[in-house]
C-alpha cells in the first residue's frame, strides 16, 4: 500500500479532520510525497527527526530510506493512530516538534512543516548543531525569501539567517492541490546543509538585521547608526556602506558589521 493510502487509514482509526486553524495541509498525493523524499537520496541519512508526522504521509515512505525515524506530533489522537501503524523502525512521539528541532541530538531533520510554524522550525534547526542537513517542505513564497539575493523583493531577514548558516537548495515545488485540505499557495521542498555552526556571532547578526529590516529600504547608515546604538556598538561598524540601502546589503556585510560591533563591545568592556 502506498503512503497517501495509509495516510488516510491512520486519519479514519483517528476520527480526525485536518484543521485549517491549526495549519494542518496534509500532504495525501504520492506524487507529492514521493517528490518529497526524493530530497532523501540528496543527502543519504541514517537516522532522522521527523517535525509534525501528522497521519505519516512522508514518515511511510521515509521509512523504507531511514535506518531509524523519530517522528515528534503534537496531536495526541495522531500519535496514537500513528503509532499504531507505523514501522518497527520508526518512534512515534507525543510532544512539540519545534522544541525538538532545537535540541534533538540527530544529524537530520525532515518535516512537513505547518506553514503558520515554518519560520519557527527554520529558525530552530539553525540553532541546533547537532543538525547536519534537513529538508521542508515550506510555502513557496518562504523558500523563495530563503533563497533570496540582496536588492530583491523577497530579500528578508530570513535570507539573511538561512543562507549564513545553512547551503539552501529549491528542490521542487508541490502544488496546492496535492495536499488535504488545499491550501491558498503552493509548497515548496528545500534541502539545507549547513555550513555554519550556530554561535554568538550569528546571535547578534541576526539582532542587527532584525532591527535594520524594519527598514530595508532607508539608507543603510542611518538606519543601522540606530540599530548599533541600541546594542551599545561604535559606529565605525558601518564604514564601506555610503549609498547603500538595507535590503541592499549581503548576508556577508551584515556579518562583518557584527563581529566589529562584538570587537568594540569586548575593548568597551575591557576599559571598564
Amino acid at each position: 500500500m502506498r503512503a497517501a493510502a495509509l495516510a488516510r487509514e491512520v486519519l479514519r482509526s483517528a476520527g480526525f479532520r485536518p484543521s485549517k486553524r491549526l495549519g494542518q495541509h496534509f500532504l495525501l498525493d504520492d506524487r507529492g510525497i514521493l517528490s518529497f523524499v526524493s530530497a532523501f537520496s540528496e543527502i543519504r541519512p541514517s537516522e532522522a527527526l521527523e517535525v509534525g508526522p501528522g497521519p505519516g504521509s512522508l514518515t511511510f515512505e521515509a521509512s523504507r530510506l531511514v535506518d531509524r525515524i523519530v517522528a515528534i506530533e503534537i496531536d495526541p489522537r495522531l500519535v496514537r493512530a500513528l503509532a499504531e501503524r507505523a514501522p518497527p523502525n520508526v518512534a512515534v512521539v507525543h510532544g512539540d516538534g519545534v522544541a525538538a528541532a532545537r535540541s534533538w541530538p540527530l544529524s537530520f531533520v525532515y518535516s512537513n512543516t505547518p506553514f503558520n510554524l515554518s519560520s519557527m522550525i527554520i529558525e530552530a534547526i539553525a540553532r541546533n548543531n547537532n543538525v547536519v542537513a534537513a529538508v521542508l517542505g515550506v510555502q513557496k513564497e518562504v523558500a523563495f525569501r530563503m533563497t533570496a539575493e540582496p536588492g530583491s523583493h523577497d530579500y528578508s531577514r530570513l535570507s539573511i539567517l538561512s543562507t549564513l548558516v545553512f547551503e539552501v537548495k529549491l528542490h521542487s515545488v508541490i502544488p496546492a492541490e496535492w495536499f488535504t485540505p488545499p491550501p491558498k499557495v503552493d509548497a515548496a521542498v528545500v534541502i539545507l546543509r549547513r555550513r555554519r555552526k550556530w554561535n554568538p556571532l550569528l546571535e547578534l547578526t541576526l539582532s542587527i538585521a532584525a532591527c535594520a529590516f524594519t527598514q530595508k529600504r532607508r539608507k543603510a547608515l542611518k538606519v543601522l547608526a540606530r540599530c548599533l546604538a541600541q546594542l551599545n556598538c561604535r559606529a565605525d561598524a558601518l564604514e564601506g556602506l555610503e549609498g547603500r540601502r538595507v535590503w541592499e546589503l549581503a548576508p556577508e556585510d551584515l556579518l562583518r558589521i557584527a563581529e566589529t560591533c562584538s570587537h568594540s563591545r569586548c575593548e568597551s568592556a575591557a576599559r571598564t
